[in-house]
């Protein structure tokens, strides 16, 4: 029978627990952040104009510090619209609708992500769409849609 050293089998357990260790470090997934805006909600202007209302970045991976796949971007805007739209709509209804209640120059083409009706009576309307990096870094909550930062002119949503 051949007897094994001690130090042959040591060395043979640290190189499985190293070889596990870096296997778990690559196949893990990226890291996720999340934020929390305890601030004042967005509300809509009275005037029918757009505003910025929520802005989120989900998805993406990236690994050791190197972004692989970008997150989709993605931008809510809030405004008004006439008496009587909200009711025509749910949550996930594609936008614009041609109901002549939800008829508003607001340039945008989403997914209703929001509704209610304000104390005036007027339906409050979200409608959340992607946009590309470079105009989701040029946003900030509260501002008016369409905006001018850079990269929104051309975005799908609008």
């Amino acid at each position: 029978m051949e007897k094994r050293s001690p130090l042959g089998i040591g060395a043979g357990v640290a190189v499985v627990l190293v070889a596990a260790g870096l296997i778990v470090t690559l196949l893990r997934p990226g890291t996720t952040e999340i934020t929390v805006d305890d601030g004042p909600p967005v509300t809509a202007p009275g005037d029918g104009s757009a505003v910025v209302a929520g802005l989120r970045a989900a998805g993406g991976f990236s690994l050791f510090g190197l972004r692989i796949v970008d997150p989709t971007h993605t931008v809510e805007v809030r405004f008004t619209a006439g008496p009587g739209c909200a009711a025509l709509l749910s949550s996930g209804d594609p936008w614009p609708v041609p109901d002549p209640e939800c008829t508003v120059a607001v340039p945008v083409a989403g997914e209703v992500a929001g509704l209610g009706v304000d104390a005036t009576g007027r339906s409050l309307i979200g409608v959340a769409f992607p946009v590309s990096r470079e105009c989701f870094e040029g946003l900030e909550l509260g501002a008016p849609w369409p905006p001018a930062a850079p990269g929104c002119d051309a975005d799908p949503g609008t």
